[in-house]
C-alpha cells in the first residue's frame, strides 16, 4: 500500500512539473509575442507586415525549451557549472532550432550564423553572469542577517 502511495506521489510531482513548465511557457510566449509585435510597431507603422504567423507560432516551442531550462535551473536538479551548461544548451538549442533555422535566408553566409551564435552566447553569458552575481549576493546577505540560535541549549 505504501509503495503504491509513493508511486502516486511521484506521478503527481511529475504532473506538477509538467504543469509548471507549460504555465511558464504560456507566460513567456505571451510576453515574447507582445514584445515582438511592439518592436515591429516601433520599426514600422504597418503592423500587418510584422511577422509571419508560422514564425510567430515557432516562438512557442522555443518558450517550452526555455521554460524547461529554467525549471531545471530553479529546481536544482543539477548543480554548478553543469546546470549552467544544460540551461545554455536548452536555451541556445531552442533559439537555433525554432527561431533561427526556420527564418534563415537561404542566401545568407555561414559566417553570419556564426557571428549571430557568438553574439547570442555573449548576451547569454552577460545575463547569466548578472543572475549568478545577484543570486550569490542575495545568499550572502541572507546568511549574514540571520542570527545564530544554539541548537544545543535548551
Amino acid at each position: 500500500m505504501a509503495k503504491k502511495k509513493n508511486v502516486q506521489q511521484k506521478n503527481e510531482k511529475k504532473e506538477s512539473v509538467v504543469a509548471h513548465i507549460l504555465r511558464l511557457s504560456c507566460i513567456y510566449y505571451t510576453v515574447t509575442t507582445f514584445l515582438l509585435i511592439f518592436l515591429f510597431w516601433l520599426i514600422s507603422d504597418d503592423i500587418t507586415r510584422a511577422m509571419h504567423p508560422v514564425a510567430l507560432m515557432l516562438v512557442l516551442p522555443f518558450c517550452i525549451c526555455f521554460a524547461t531550462a529554467n525549471t531545471l535551473w530553479h529546481r536544482a536538479v543539477l548543480s554548478g557549472f553543469l546546470a549552467v551548461l544544460v540551461h545554455y544548451a536548452l536555451t541556445m538549442g531552442g533559439v537555433w532550432l525554432f527561431l533561427f533555422l526556420p527564418n534563415k535566408n537561404p542566401d545568407a553566409a555561414a559566417s553570419g550564423a556564426l557571428i549571430l551564435f557568438l553574439a547570442l552566447t555573449l548576451v547569454y553569458a552577460l545575463i547569466m553572469g548578472a543572475v549568478g552575481f545577484m543570486h550569490r549576493r542575495i545568499k550572502h546577505m541572507t546568511r549574514e542577517s540571520s542570527e545564530y540560535t544554539s541548537v544545543y541549549k535548551k
